[in-house]
């Protein structure tokens, strides 16, 4: 027989069952209440009774996966509250587990995203609070839903978004073309059935304790595990997967997968375009030569930041880049981590030792090991830190910076003997962990020397406003910075015609993507010339920012090398178009005051983005007083249009007028 109750389905003929559930947006910050209907599949689940009203039990949530087992601590609670479908709620509530909401997160990402967006809509709509509180994460995930009662203040919207469905908040009767914030209670928020992510909850021979099945986007089961425990008596340890414990399924997924292919330097032009117009077609549009420079940036240096204000498709473009790359949630290739403004260590990001001397690894940590295996070394994987900069970047990412910075190479064996563990060539780092970190001999084993390999890129999103911190120059030294902020709303999606081919990922090994140099010995033989100039012009840069004490150092000419080496070797774009680049990622976001001499340092620094002919339309002495003829006026636009360097000359021009109208100047708008 089956039975269904909105999102919850059953069917009796599946052995163990109790009962799947659609995910919604509740399931990531809270938990899921349990239909009426359901209560007697439950029961029988718990040894024949549930709890009275008023009390609740705690539960274990198992997740299997080809023999590895974790296990998650939650309640089964009885609340004595009335709803629509009787006088009670039972319900199923993990609000103080960080790690299971994680990894829920982890895997439900695509529901996430959709929720995020379902928020932004129901939010704009007139009468409705502040969207950026929204993409603040007031109404996150960790339980923050209590502010959908504000929420609803709004009236009912005039339509409903996309996938949502009109039914009425807790408690209340249905209003016409009424629609329920996704914040509110259990089923609230569903996506589109092709769309549609699910949790899947089996019997086990243990009252209160449940099998969890996870089913993302497109039905499969979870493949990649992301826990390793092993049981002892009734105590659950971290502990890595014993020989031929799942790697016989591992070995058999790997090779259900096509190998990805290597990519020569003389395609990779065209392999970028075929991820922008496989991002075109999931209806993102994004400025011309983007995509191409995002790329770049990850090339030159795998930790990039998109940077810009709240709606303008930093978290969609991270997440179809790797999409388009087959990177996905459901092949654990691809993690969205949401920081919140609470972060102030590294704990929260690369795990902690529990009082019983058990190690509790992080989102981070689980994704690197994930990438670390030896069946996906060869395939990119990105990590994304979502609205990075709610916390301080320094205080819970200063750890994982500092590592980066001890990236290098594998030697051949006779020359490190730690080649036995990476092969020779490996991009590698000192380990994430210290020894101290684990008391537990499994632990160390699971844990003991992971690094960050070369096959992970990390890529942060932000808003800068009120809300969020800014970033110090160690940050940016060590990260490409893209800023969205000029946005043209006529660029909308375009459709294509039904005999138009579908663009698929593109299976490209991680050469695509994996850089080629660490440091710039390695490329002077062939890119001298090219090096000699770039590091001409960045000295004369220099020359300009040290009155202010905001010149480079080396990391940075190396990054701008790198990125100007790998834009002549695959001819994405001219290298005035990608200079430009690297001024507004490298060189403007570090200049910020109110002093006279921040005027004097940008006023030299538009002139070398006018170049000479541009350049000769200003009476530059003149400007110190007053710039506003570089930034009004037609004379404004014809030379900031003829400019060498068109998008650093408009960004001086915007921040040169900052500090003549508000007596401040940033290169980070807000």
């Amino acid at each position: 027989m089956i039975k269904q109750n909105g999102s919850w389905w059953t069917d009796d003929r599946i052995p163990g069952l109790i009962a799947r559930k659609q995910v919604d947006g509740f399931l990531f910050g809270h938990g899921f209440e349990i239909p009426p209907e359901f209560y007697p599949d439950f029961a029988e689940a718990c040894g024949g009774t549930l709890p009275n009203i008023g009390e609740s039990r705690p539960i274990r949530l198992l997740h299997e996966n080809g023999g590895e087992y974790a296990t998650y601590e939650a309640r089964l609670e009885h609340w004595r509250i009335a709803v629509p479908s009787g006088k009670s709620s039972l319900e199923v509530r993990y609000d103080s587990n960080k790690e299971l909401k994680q990894f829920l997160l982890s895997v439900f990402s695509s529901t996430y995203l959709e929720v995020e967006e379902w928020a932004a809509r129901f939010v704009s709509q007139a009468g409705r609070p502040d969207p950026s509180r929204v993409q603040g994460r007031e109404y996150g995930p960790a339980g923050v839903y209590a502010a959908a009662a504000e929420a609803r203040q709004g009236g009912a919207a005039p339509d409903a978004a996309a996938g949502s469905r009109r039914i009425p908040p807790r408690g209340e009767a249905a209003e016409a073309g009424a629609v329920r914030s996704p914040f509110d209670t259990p089923d609230a928020y569903l996506p589109r059935e092709d769309r549609a992510e699910y949790l899947y909850l089996y019997r086990t021979d243990t009252p209160f304790t449940y099998r969890l099945e996870l089913r993302p986007r497109g039905g499969q089961e979870m493949r990649p595990a992301h826990f390793f425990v092993a049981e002892t008596g009734g105590e659950y340890l971290i502990a890595p997967p014993s020989e031929g414990v799942g790697s016989a399924a591992d070995r058999e997924a790997s090779a259900a997968e096509p190998a990805p292919r290597h990519i020569p330097d003389a395609e990779v032009g065209a392999a970028i375009a075929e991820v922008s117009e496989y991002i075109r077609q999931r209806g993102f549009s994004f400025p011309d030569g983007l995509v191409q420079h995002y790329y770049l940036s990850l090339k030159a240096r795998p930790f990039v930041i998109l940077a810009g204000i709240s709606g303008t498709g930093k978290t969609q473009l991270a997440r179809l880049f790797a999409e388009a790359l087959g990177a996905l949630p459901e092949n654990g290739r691809f993690t969205l981590i949401p920081v919140r403004p609470d972060w102030n260590d590294p704990a929260d990001l690369i795990g902690y030792k529990d009082l019983s001397g058990a190690f509790k690894p992080g989102p981070l940590t689980l994704a690197l090991k994930e990438a670390s295996r030896p069946q996906n070394t060869d395939k990119p994987h990105f990590i994304v830190l979502d609205e990075m900069n709610l916390a301080r970047v320094e205080h819970y990412f200063s750890d994982v910076l500092s590592l980066m910075e001890t990236r290098r190479r594998t030697l051949s064996p006779d020359r490190n003997g730690d080649s036995a563990a990476h092969p020779a060539g490996e991009i590698v780092t000192q380990p994430l962990l210290p020894e101290s970190m684990f008391e537990r001999e499994a632990d160390r084993a699971a844990y003991g020397g992971l690094s960050i390999p070369g096959n992970v890129y990390v890529i942060g999103t932000v808003n800068m406003d009120e809300t969020t911190y800014p970033f110090s120059k160690k940050v940016l030294d060590r990260a490409g910075t893209i800023e969205f902020n000029h946005i043209d709303l006529m660029q909308l999606p375009q459709l294509h015609a039904e005999a138009q081919e579908e663009a698929k990922p593109l299976l490209a090994d991680r050469h695509l993507l994996g850089g080629d140099y660490l440091q710039l010995v390695d490329a002077m033989r062939e890119y001298g010339q090219l090096i000699g100039r770039a590091a001409e012009e960045l000295a004369q840069i220099n020359g300009i920012l040290e009155e202010i004490q905001a010149h480079v150092g080396f990391r940075v000419r190396d990054s701008v090398c790198f990125y100007l080496i790998y834009n002549e070797r695959f001819g994405l774009m001219t290298r005035a178009e990608a200079f430009d680049n690297q001024l507004m990622q490298k060189i403007l976001p570090r200049i910020q005051g109110s002093r006279h001499s921040v005027k004097r340092v940008l006023l030299d620094l538009l002139r070398h983005a006018l170049g000479g002919e541009a350049s000769k339309a200003f009476d530059w002495r003149e400007l110190e007083d007053s710039a506003e003829d570089v930034y009004t006026g037609r004379r404004s636009r014809e030379s900031l249009a003829a400019a060498r360097y068109p998008q650093s000359a408009r960004k001086i021009a915007y921040m040169l007028r900052r500090l003549d109208e508000d007596g401040f100047t940033s290169y980070w708008l807000n």
